[in-house]
């Protein structure tokens, strides 16, 4: 077969790393359309190492990036979860790290037109979650410009800030930000356990599960100090996305091919340290959080997880609220503690009878790493 070429760039954005691509530049049928996205990461493989995709779920994500015929945007972008050892690209959850690639990508593509030097805004339409948001970044000769002294959890070195605003983020996959209508489920395991979980659709569709329900500390940075909890997690996982209508009956369901709902475990502050080895103390943050993504422990703790986790620490009633600090319930800015350091995010919610997400805040930094054409 006779290879052929497609225009692409790989960015880190914030703590994963993403395939970016035009969407002009891609069949307008799905079927083939994913066909050569697959060949372009090297799906399925475990290792990918016939394909540009790094081999781990934080590494082999992808962007959809092109011009918009919106009045409320200048991009609109579709991000993917491709699998890595099954032919299937999940386009149902968003990805807050790559969103923060984006705007960057959409400067240095041409896509929208920026002023030569000083701050950026691009609007950006996120067509998973039917989410807007909104990048302000720095630019220099009409570019992205990356350098900064600004650091976040996970990534070596420093960058440039990118601050990105968050709205109309409730209900992007049911419909509805508590899809069920309670703060607070029960979910009854195989053997007669029972865990309460808060399921709520912010950023993406997310079980809160309380991590000492499951007999563990908070201070676990390594998945081999989780695995046992594994099984009942993912039992979990299934059980609220069937009771959602997520997958059809008979539907075989794994992590690697069903991304959502995502799941993660929180607890209350306490002291740990980092799977770097620095010190973090109970004092510093507000909340203790885990978070999976494709059956593994996410090395940090993925935005759009933060971005539900931030939205549930402001309602009460709900399994975060339970855990978190007293300053982390106030309005503002809370600091979640995860596997390689501290997140903050802003979440504005208004506690009405129905509640609302007026929009969530948070700060990453982006860097292209190349950029030019890939044989397929």
């Amino acid at each position: 077969m006779a290879l052929c070429t497609i225009p692409c760039a790989i960015y880190r954005g914030g703590t994963s790393k993403g395939i970016m691509v035009r969407g002009r530049d891609l069949p307008a049928d799905p079927t083939e359309r994913d066909r050569i996205l697959l060949r372009l990461f090297g799906s399925p493989d475990p290792r990918q190492i016939d394909g540009l995709g790094g081999a781990t779920p934080t590494t082999s994500k992808l962007a959809i990036v092109e011009a918009s015929s919106r009045l409320d945007a200048d991009v609109d972008y579709t991000f993917g979860q491709v699998s890595i050892d099954e032919p299937y690209i999940d386009y149902r959850p968003n990805c807050g790290n790559i969103s923060s690639a984006v705007g960057p990508f959409a400067v240095n593509s041409g896509l929208v037109d920026v002023q030569r030097d000083g701050i950026a805004t691009v609007r950006i339409y996120n067509t998973n979650t039917d989410a807007l948001i909104v990048a302000h970044f720095a630019v220099k000769d009409g570019r992205f410009a990356p350098g900064g002294d600004t650091s976040i959890a996970g990534v070596p070195g420093t960058g440039s800030p990118i601050y990105l605003d968050f709205f109309r983020i409730g209900g992007g996959v049911s419909g509805s930000l508590l899809p069920t209508g309670r703060r607070v489920d029960e979910v009854v395991i195989k053997d007669g356990r029972r865990f309460r979980v808060t399921v709520i659709d912010a950023g993406n569709l997310t079980v809160l599960m309380d991590a000492e329900e499951l007999g563990l500390l908070g201070s676990e940075v390594r998945e081999v100090d989780m695995k046992h909890a594994w099984p009942t997690i993912e039992w979990v996982r299934q059980q609220v996305g069937r009771m959602l209508g997520l997958y059809d009956e008979h539907e075989i369901v794994n992590p690697t091919t069903h991304a959502l709902p995502k799941i993660a475990l929180v607890h209350t502050p306490v002291a740990y340290q980092t799977a770097s080895g620095s010190a973090v103390e109970a004092c510093a943050y507000d909340i203790s959080a885990r978070v999976l993504t494709m059956g593994r422990l996410h090395p940090t703790y993925a935005v759009t997880g933060a971005i539900a986790l931030a939205v549930a620490c402001k309602l009460p009633g709900t399994v975060a609220h339970d855990h978190v600090s007293e300053l982390g319930k106030a309005p503002g800015m809370i600091r979640i503690g995860h596997p390689a350091g501290i997140l903050e995010v802003g979440a504005e919610v208004e506690d009405d009878t129905v509640p609302r997400v007026t929009k969530v805040t948070l700060m990453r930094t982006a860097r292209p790493l190349i950029a030019g054409m890939a044989w397929i």
